[in-house]
């Protein structure tokens, strides 16, 4: 079973994340190749969904707000199904900078 990067509508996923896509389709779908996840995600659109970057500060009362690292939250890419209702995917993206 050769791997292969995977690109879901105009979004290439990395190595990592066509593994971790592969590993949860071949739960839900039984696929056994990158070749027929590929083929399967034709018919799929992705999108990167970023995170909320909303400083503390602004929630709290300042004196009240904690130190906040300057990573807040994980990317994930949402896959779906773009032309009929079907099952999505969500894994988190491999570039987190």
């Amino acid at each position: 079973m050769g791997k292969q990067r995977i690109t879901v509508g105009y979004v290439e996923l990395t190595q990592d994340e066509s593994d971790r896509l592969f590993e949860e389709v071949k739960k839900s779908r039984g696929i056994d190749t990158y070749g027929e996840l590929q083929n399967l995600m034709e018919d799929y659109d992705a999108t990167v969904e970023e995170p909320v970057k909303q400083p503390l500060k602004e929630v709290l009362d300042e004196e009240e707000a904690p130190e906040e690292p300057a990573q807040q939250g994980l990317r994930y890419i949402n896959i779906f199904n773009a032309i009929e209702a079907d099952e999505s995917y969500r894994i988190e993206a491999s570039n987190q900078e």
